[in-house]
């Protein structure tokens, strides 16, 4: 049997980790364990924080670096796949051009691989996953506080030349409004469409509307307070606004992908994130823009589905980057 693998999921506020195994796709032993990106109670900074990390999975499941196979690590950043250098993290504070693979290399003395988080979870999600069974084209896309996606074509990540491929939540849709994503970029998807940008757009129309909407009972009238979770729940109790809210993010979503069913003609399209739990309301409104809005003469016959891994799909993606 080949050594497991540690896999871990590096974000803005937390790093998830795990220990994996390959045949399976699964995770073993203690199962999934979160920690803070940044503790200043306990490390001095976020790459002291990830080998923490590592070596409280190999404690809880009694291992030694010599009963592992390696080590795989996604981040949401640009990276180079061959060498694991990170280039700009828009969440990750003073980490723009860092050497990771190298870094983690001299401290663990075993073998490392780095990759882009939504590169990862499409991995994931191929493999073992929604689209497990397929492998020629798939879109993933993870739509919450942004938009990140992973391509696999042929049964693995589309990089290209640098590595940077992929970066479809920075696609613009709008070129000449005014709505500024993190990125610096005028009118990107993510910018549009993520579950930040949907939260945003139903605040803004609630004020300049006035209107009624559930969503004032459930905030007691302090919109800062408003989230997906609350629209999602309104749209189900029949609520027309968030329903209206969740049909606009859907319209942009398929407006964008049309665009990326065209270029990629998948097999399947899978959706991850906190927006995918909107549900049926959200896919129909994709499925119903996308194929009116793209040139792919057999979008309809497209699959959508949402993602089946959850949280784990990170780390048990990075894990299958080794």
């Amino acid at each position: 049997m080949a050594k497991p693998i540690v896999g871990l999921d590096l974000g803005g506020t937390k790093i998830a980790s795990g220990l994996v195994d390959l045949e399976s796709g699964t995770l073993l032993g203690s199962g999934l364990s979160t920690r803070k990106t940044f503790d200043p109670d306990q490390d001095a900074d976020v790459f002291a924080s990830l080998v923490a990390a590592i070596h409280e999975t190999l404690s809880v499941n009694a291992m030694g670096m010599q009963d592992i196979g390696g080590i795989g690590v996604c981040v949401p950043s640009p990276v180079d796949p061959k060498t694991g250098f990170l280039y700009n993290p828009p969440n990750l504070r003073g980490w723009a051009n860092i050497p990771l693979r190298d870094r983690l290399q001299e401290v663990c003395g075993i073998a490392i691989a780095v990759d882009n988080d939504a590169n990862a979870a499409a991995l994931a999600e191929t493999r073992w996953g929604a689209a497990k069974g397929l492998s020629r084209a798939i879109i993933y896309a993870t739509i919450s506080t942004g938009i990140g996606t992973g391509i696999i074509i042929n049964g693995a990540i589309l990089h290209g030349k640098n590595g940077l491929a992929g970066e479809g939540g920075h696609v613009p849709l709008d070129g000449f409004g005014n709505t500024r994503c993190g990125c610096g970029n005028i009118g990107c998807i993510e910018a549009l469409a993520s579950g930040t940008a949907m939260v945003k757009l139903a605040r803004e129309l609630l004020v300049q509307r006035s209107g009624h909407s559930s969503l004032w009972e459930m905030t007691h009238g302090n919109l800062e307070t408003l989230d997906m979770i609350m629209i999602g729940e309104a749209a189900r109790q029949s609520d027309l606004f968030s329903q209206e809210i969740i049909a606009i993010q859907g319209m942009r979503l398929g407006l964008w992908l049309g665009g990326m069913v065209a270029l990629f003609d998948p097999e399947m399209i899978v959706i991850g994130g906190g927006c995918a739990n909107l549900g049926e309301p959200l896919f129909h409104a994709i499925r119903e823009t996308m194929i009116k809005r793209t040139i792919h003469p057999k979008a309809g016959e497209i699959p959508i589905v949402p993602a089946q891994l959850g949280t784990a799909s990170g780390v048990i993606g990075a894990a299958s980057l080794l």
